[in-house]
């Protein structure tokens, strides 16, 4: 970083100064921070379960989103300067464009940090709504008294286990959201709490409801009920054909863009291609009357 802004000098906040210099303290904190979560992403390898560690991790990522965003307004505040300074002579066109990779890269660090961030968000506001409904559990035990007590608990440790266990299942289908539509911020957070939604509703794995609720979102661009709806369709069909899932929606996406049908029609589409989708001899093309 420090050879792409070489010799590039800007004022911010009043003081005028190289803009390696001016980024000194803020280069310093993330370096910090990134060293923080390295470590912590390394114990989380040996203990993914530990709650204590994913605390730290999501505290970790919101500071390191807060730094890259105040080195990425220092970056910008100094690419308005360096223009003037590059129509003045007074640096190179090299240098200019150099400021502008800078950018770039502090740019699409702060995405890859906010989608971790926001993951990490979600899937601790998870483990913590399980905490809770599993200390009302344990209340409700210790009233019903002390006989109870040893045959009671271990079915409730269990269920602590499973419920920090089922976090690597989630946070699997997570990423595959985020790599199926590139979903940051509140965006994320809107997708992956309708994924919540569809995977309390039905017995599916995670990994399947971060196809369905990726694919459709991408390619119907269906939020919110519409989406959760849509997915779990997309589910139950794959389910009952023997399909693979992120076949059947592609399949289906395909046929309804050949013909013009309406996103707001793929239901329907759905549930007049489900006695043929199975059958590869059959051309459901032909079979499906989209005039209907």
């Amino acid at each position: 970083m420090g050879n792409r802004i070489q010799g590039i000098t800007v004022e911010i906040g009043g003081d005028t100064t190289k803009l390696s210099t001016a980024l000194k303290g803020v280069n310093g904190e993330i370096k910090n921070t990134q060293s923080q979560l390295k470590d912590v992403e390394k114990l989380l390898k040996m203990d993914p379960g530990n709650t204590e560690l994913l605390a730290q991790k999501q505290k970790l990522l919101t500071q390191a989103v807060d730094e890259t965003k105040t080195k990425l307004e220092s970056l910008k505040t100094a690419a308005d300067q360096a223009k003037t300074a590059l129509d003045n002579g007074e640096i190179s066109q090299q240098q200019y464009d150099a400021l502008q990779r800078e950018i770039i890269e502090t740019e699409n660090a702060l995405k890859d940090l906010e989608s971790q961030a926001g993951k990490a968000s979600v899937a601790m506001q998870k483990i913590s709504q399980t905490g809770e409904k599993l200390k009302t559990v344990g209340e409700n035990v210790s009233n019903v008294g002390s006989s109870m007590t040893k045959n009671v608990t271990v079915p409730i440790i269990a269920m602590g286990t499973a419920a920090v266990a089922s976090f690597n299942e989630i946070d699997s289908g997570y990423d595959t959201i985020v790599t199926k539509t590139g979903a940051t911020g509140e965006a994320l957070e809107s997708l992956t709490k309708s994924a919540d939604n569809v995977f309390g509703t039905m017995p599916v794995d995670m990994s399947d409801v971060g196809i369905a609720i990726g694919e459709v979102n991408t390619r119907f661009g269906s939020t919110g009920k519409t989406l959760e709806d849509l997915s779990a369709e997309f589910i139950k069909f794959a389910q009952i054909n023997e399909t693979d899932l992120n076949t059947a929606i592609g399949s289906t996406d395909k046929i309804m863009n050949q013909f013009g049908v309406d996103a707001s029609q793929t239901k329907n589409v759905l549930v007049d291609l489900r006695p043929y989708f199975g059958h590869k001899k059959l051309n459901f093309f032909s079979l499906y009357d989209f005039n209907t």
